[in-house]
């Protein structure tokens, strides 16, 4: 009696697992399928590699020949939302969806294992990196990320940008680049903001100053959003970011 409720539970677990990652672009099509998956994964998961970060840390684990991040998150929703908005501008991100671990809940996504973190990449960016971290830098003003640093930025042939959980937060542009990430923009980065910060400057204004051009700025359509973003009171917040010169830096 006692097996027959314990096969009951770990049966009753992996359909509550199955019913979470259904809406995963990559979710199983029956609840078998997924059970061989989930099972497959734990027996050939091995934990290779952590990678800690201001807020978290990343597992990278190897599953046969493959390679994943694991990132546990309490926004899934949000990670996945970023994802859809970094597309209207053109950032490169990682695939992901939703996943759990020994009853973490997170994010599975692919490893850039021919790329290195931004925090490790030594060499001068390229022009085509300069413009990408530019946008990368634009795009965390505007969705009010205040997690971005070099260690959630994959530097390869493409800078590949992820991380967002901690996004949606209103206030100045300068709330939104960190130290690490406005050094590789601009190494006098410190000495521009310090002599600007007093002036009330916008956004636009002071990102001029460190090295962007007009045509840096993108466009940014509200029908665009609307295609994403459903939830009322978060159509406001981006709608209200889309013009770096009303933005205070």
């Amino acid at each position: 009696m006692f097996s027959f409720f314990i096969i009951l539970t770990t049966f009753s677990e992996y359909f509550r697992l199955f019913v979470d990652d259904i809406h995963s672009p990559h979710s199983p099509t029956t609840l078998l399928e997924y059970i061989n998956k989930k099972a497959f994964y734990t027996k050939m998961m091995k934990l290779i590699k952590i990678i800690k970060t201001t807020y978290n840390a990343l597992y990278i684990y190897r599953a046969g020949k493959k390679v994943f991040v694991f990132k546990p998150s309490k926004n899934v929703e949000k990670e996945i939302l970023a994802n859809k908005l970094a597309k209207i501008l053109g950032i490169k991100t990682l695939k992901m969806e939703p996943y759990e671990i020994d009853g973490v809940k997170g994010i599975k996504m692919n490893y850039a294992t021919r790329s290195v973190l931004l925090a490790n990449h030594k060499q001068e960016l390229n022009k085509a990196h300069m413009r990408a971290l530019k946008n990368i830098i634009l795009f965390d003003i505007w969705i009010g990320n205040k997690d971005r640093h070099t260690a959630n930025i994959f530097v390869g042939k493409e800078l590949i940008a992820f991380d967002h959980e901690k996004i949606f937060n209103k206030g100045r542009a300068r709330q939104f680049i960190k130290l690490d990430v406005g050094r590789r923009l601009n190494d006098n980065f410190v000495d521009v903001v310090e002599k600007l910060i007093d002036k009330r400057l916008s956004a636009k204004e002071v990102l001029i100053k460190l090295g962007f051009d007009e045509e840096d700025f993108p466009v940014i359509r509200k029908d665009d959003i609307k295609n994403v973003v459903k939830d009322e009171g978060l159509l406001e917040f981006l709608y209200s970011r889309t013009d770096f010169s009303k933005i205070e830096f």
